[in-house]
Protein backbone atom coordinates (compact mmCIF):
# COMPACT_ATOMS: atom_id res chain seq x y z
CA UNK A 1 0.00 0.00 0.00
CA UNK A 2 2.77 2.43 0.44
CA UNK A 3 4.19 1.65 -2.47
CA UNK A 4 0.60 2.73 -4.38
CA UNK A 5 0.17 5.86 -2.20
CA UNK A 6 3.91 6.85 -3.36
CA UNK A 7 2.80 6.48 -7.00
CA UNK A 8 -0.18 8.42 -6.51
CA UNK A 9 1.82 11.63 -5.30
CA UNK A 10 1.65 11.01 -1.45
CA UNK A 11 4.99 12.02 0.64
CA UNK A 12 3.85 11.61 3.68
CA UNK A 13 1.86 8.85 4.69
CA UNK A 14 0.36 8.47 8.68
CA UNK A 15 -0.59 5.43 10.08
CA UNK A 16 -3.79 5.43 12.63
CA UNK A 17 -4.24 2.22 14.02
CA UNK A 18 -7.36 2.03 16.14
CA UNK A 19 -7.04 2.50 20.48
CA UNK A 20 -9.06 2.08 23.15
CA UNK A 21 -12.16 0.81 21.86
CA UNK A 22 -14.38 -1.64 22.52
CA UNK A 23 -13.44 -4.09 19.70
CA UNK A 24 -10.27 -2.72 18.34
CA UNK A 25 -7.23 -1.63 20.43
CA UNK A 26 -4.00 -1.74 18.87
CA UNK A 27 -1.91 -1.90 21.98
CA UNK A 28 0.62 1.35 21.89
CA UNK A 29 3.84 -1.08 21.84
CA UNK A 30 3.02 -3.35 19.22
CA UNK A 31 1.73 -0.24 17.06
CA UNK A 32 5.56 1.10 17.18
CA UNK A 33 7.12 -2.15 16.77
CA UNK A 34 4.97 -2.39 13.60
CA UNK A 35 5.87 0.84 12.86
CA UNK A 36 9.25 0.22 12.78
CA UNK A 37 9.55 -2.74 10.99
CA UNK A 38 7.44 -1.76 8.05
CA UNK A 39 9.77 1.86 7.84
CA UNK A 40 12.65 -0.38 7.67
CA UNK A 41 11.22 -2.30 4.94
CA UNK A 42 9.99 0.67 2.93
CA UNK A 43 13.31 1.97 3.30
CA UNK A 44 14.58 -1.38 2.12
CA UNK A 45 12.63 -1.47 -0.76
CA UNK A 46 13.51 1.84 -2.10
CA UNK A 47 10.54 3.93 -1.52
CA UNK A 48 10.91 7.27 -0.81
CA UNK A 49 7.61 7.82 1.04
CA UNK A 50 7.87 9.03 4.75
CA UNK A 51 5.78 6.68 7.46
CA UNK A 52 4.27 8.55 10.61
CA UNK A 53 2.35 6.67 13.49
CA UNK A 54 -0.44 8.37 15.42
CA UNK A 55 -4.09 6.54 15.92
CA UNK A 56 -7.61 6.58 15.66
CA UNK A 57 -9.25 7.03 19.39
CA UNK A 58 -12.58 5.54 19.96
CA UNK A 59 -15.11 8.51 21.53
CA UNK A 60 -15.12 7.82 25.46
CA UNK A 61 -15.94 9.21 28.44
CA UNK A 62 -13.10 9.66 29.45
CA UNK A 63 -10.40 10.67 26.57
CA UNK A 64 -9.25 14.05 29.35
CA UNK A 65 -8.10 11.27 31.93
CA UNK A 66 -6.17 9.36 28.25
CA UNK A 67 -4.86 12.64 27.69
CA UNK A 68 -3.73 13.15 31.01
CA UNK A 69 -1.85 9.75 31.76
CA UNK A 70 0.14 10.11 28.31
CA UNK A 71 -2.22 6.88 26.78
CA UNK A 72 -3.83 9.42 23.69
CA UNK A 73 -1.66 8.44 20.38
CA UNK A 74 -1.43 11.92 18.88
CA UNK A 75 -0.39 13.32 15.91
CA UNK A 76 3.14 15.26 17.13
CA UNK A 77 4.27 14.02 20.70
CA UNK A 78 5.16 17.78 21.71
CA UNK A 79 3.64 21.41 20.73
CA UNK A 80 0.45 21.35 19.88
CA UNK A 81 -1.11 18.27 19.99
CA UNK A 82 -3.65 16.77 18.15
CA UNK A 83 -5.95 13.56 18.41
CA UNK A 84 -7.97 11.20 15.52
CA UNK A 85 -10.93 10.54 17.45
CA UNK A 86 -13.56 8.34 16.05
CA UNK A 87 -17.39 8.49 16.48
CA UNK A 88 -19.54 5.17 16.33
CA UNK A 89 -20.81 4.35 13.18
CA UNK A 90 -24.60 4.57 13.69
CA UNK A 91 -24.65 7.98 15.71
CA UNK A 92 -23.23 10.72 17.70
CA UNK A 93 -23.02 10.42 21.25
CA UNK A 94 -24.91 13.30 23.42
CA UNK A 95 -21.91 14.11 25.46
CA UNK A 96 -19.76 14.48 22.65
CA UNK A 97 -19.46 18.48 23.07
CA UNK A 98 -18.64 17.84 25.81
CA UNK A 99 -15.91 15.43 26.46
CA UNK A 100 -14.32 17.12 23.34
CA UNK A 101 -14.19 20.20 25.21
CA UNK A 102 -12.75 18.39 28.21
CA UNK A 103 -10.03 17.13 25.92
CA UNK A 104 -9.04 20.37 24.42
CA UNK A 105 -9.03 21.89 28.16
CA UNK A 106 -5.91 19.67 28.30
CA UNK A 107 -4.00 21.08 25.52
CA UNK A 108 -5.26 18.43 22.92
CA UNK A 109 -7.29 19.40 19.81
CA UNK A 110 -9.88 16.60 18.80
CA UNK A 111 -9.62 15.65 14.90
CA UNK A 112 -12.76 13.82 14.13
CA UNK A 113 -12.48 11.26 12.16
CA UNK A 114 -15.05 10.61 8.67
CA UNK A 115 -17.67 12.61 10.41
CA UNK A 116 -19.60 12.47 6.81
CA UNK A 117 -19.97 8.93 6.99
CA UNK A 118 -21.71 9.80 10.52
CA UNK A 119 -25.54 9.06 10.20
CA UNK A 120 -25.91 11.59 12.89
CA UNK A 121 -24.80 14.22 10.56
CA UNK A 122 -26.36 13.29 7.18
CA UNK A 123 -29.47 15.42 7.52
CA UNK A 124 -27.39 17.62 9.64
CA UNK A 125 -23.83 18.22 8.68
CA UNK A 126 -24.17 21.34 10.45
CA UNK A 127 -23.97 19.59 13.98
CA UNK A 128 -20.65 18.82 13.03
CA UNK A 129 -19.75 22.31 11.67
CA UNK A 130 -20.59 23.39 15.28
CA UNK A 131 -18.27 20.76 16.81
CA UNK A 132 -15.55 22.69 14.30
CA UNK A 133 -16.63 26.06 15.57
CA UNK A 134 -16.00 25.00 19.36
CA UNK A 135 -12.56 23.95 18.30
CA UNK A 136 -12.71 20.63 16.68
CA UNK A 137 -11.31 19.51 13.26
CA UNK A 138 -12.76 17.83 10.90
CA UNK A 139 -11.52 15.22 8.58
CA UNK A 140 -12.81 13.74 5.74
CA UNK A 141 -12.51 10.28 3.86
CA UNK A 142 -11.38 10.47 -0.07
CA UNK A 143 -13.56 7.53 -0.35
CA UNK A 144 -16.88 9.38 0.38
CA UNK A 145 -15.98 12.37 -2.23
CA UNK A 146 -15.38 9.86 -5.27
CA UNK A 147 -18.69 7.10 -4.38
CA UNK A 148 -16.54 4.53 -2.43
CA UNK A 149 -19.36 5.10 0.14
CA UNK A 150 -23.19 5.69 0.37
CA UNK A 151 -24.38 8.82 -1.68
CA UNK A 152 -25.38 10.56 1.41
CA UNK A 153 -21.51 10.33 2.76
CA UNK A 154 -20.81 12.09 -0.36
CA UNK A 155 -23.47 14.66 0.20
CA UNK A 156 -22.56 15.17 3.65
CA UNK A 157 -18.71 15.90 2.45
CA UNK A 158 -19.69 17.92 -0.10
CA UNK A 159 -22.37 20.21 2.41
CA UNK A 160 -19.01 20.44 4.87
CA UNK A 161 -16.30 21.78 2.00
CA UNK A 162 -19.04 24.20 0.79
CA UNK A 163 -18.80 25.43 4.51
CA UNK A 164 -15.50 25.41 4.77
CA UNK A 165 -15.56 22.88 7.11
CA UNK A 166 -13.08 20.10 5.86
CA UNK A 167 -9.55 20.62 7.57
CA UNK A 168 -8.09 17.17 6.42
CA UNK A 169 -8.45 14.88 3.68
CA UNK A 170 -7.45 11.36 4.46
CA UNK A 171 -7.29 8.39 2.47
CA UNK A 172 -8.06 6.06 5.90
CA UNK A 173 -6.91 3.11 3.70
CA UNK A 174 -7.09 -0.29 5.24
CA UNK A 175 -6.60 -2.91 1.97
CA UNK A 176 -5.27 -2.36 -1.23
CA UNK A 177 -7.95 -3.56 -3.04
CA UNK A 178 -11.20 -2.50 -1.61
CA UNK A 179 -9.71 0.15 0.52
CA UNK A 180 -6.55 1.60 -1.26
CA UNK A 181 -4.57 4.50 -0.72
CA UNK A 182 -4.33 7.52 -3.07
CA UNK A 183 -5.85 11.03 -2.52
CA UNK A 184 -5.31 12.50 -6.01
CA UNK A 185 -9.11 11.47 -7.58
CA UNK A 186 -10.28 12.78 -4.56
CA UNK A 187 -8.49 16.11 -4.63
CA UNK A 188 -9.50 16.38 -8.34
CA UNK A 189 -13.67 16.57 -6.75
CA UNK A 190 -12.62 18.61 -3.77
CA UNK A 191 -10.47 21.38 -6.08
CA UNK A 192 -14.21 21.28 -7.78
CA UNK A 193 -15.78 22.25 -5.04
CA UNK A 194 -14.14 24.58 -3.00
CA UNK A 195 -10.46 25.65 -5.53
CA UNK A 196 -7.13 24.72 -5.42
CA UNK A 197 -5.73 26.79 -2.22
CA UNK A 198 -8.67 25.54 -0.05
CA UNK A 199 -8.05 22.18 -0.62
CA UNK A 200 -4.18 22.41 -0.40
CA UNK A 201 -5.07 23.74 3.21
CA UNK A 202 -6.57 20.13 3.78
CA UNK A 203 -4.08 18.28 2.06
CA UNK A 204 -0.92 20.08 2.71
CA UNK A 205 -1.11 22.81 5.18
CA UNK A 206 -3.28 21.60 7.79
CA UNK A 207 -1.41 17.75 8.07
CA UNK A 208 1.66 19.48 7.86
CA UNK A 209 0.93 21.03 10.84
CA UNK A 210 -0.28 17.96 12.92
CA UNK A 211 2.42 16.30 12.62
CA UNK A 212 4.22 19.15 13.10
CA UNK A 213 2.83 20.24 16.75
CA UNK A 214 2.18 23.57 14.93
CA UNK A 215 -1.01 25.55 15.24
CA UNK A 216 -3.48 24.28 12.40
CA UNK A 217 -3.42 27.29 9.74
CA UNK A 218 -7.15 29.25 9.85
CA UNK A 219 -9.05 28.44 6.67
CA UNK A 220 -9.77 31.17 3.82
Amino acid sequence: MLRLAQEDGTTVLCATPHAHGPTYAVDRAVAVAAHERLATAARAAGLTIELRLAGETWFRPDLARLAREGLLPTFAAGGHRYALVEFPPTHVPPEAAEVLFELRLEGVTPVIAHPERNPSFWARPADAVALRAQGALLQVTAGSLTGLFRRESRDCAKALARAGAVDVLASDCHRSDRRPPGLSEAIAVLTKWIGRRATERATTDVPEALLAGRAAPEGA
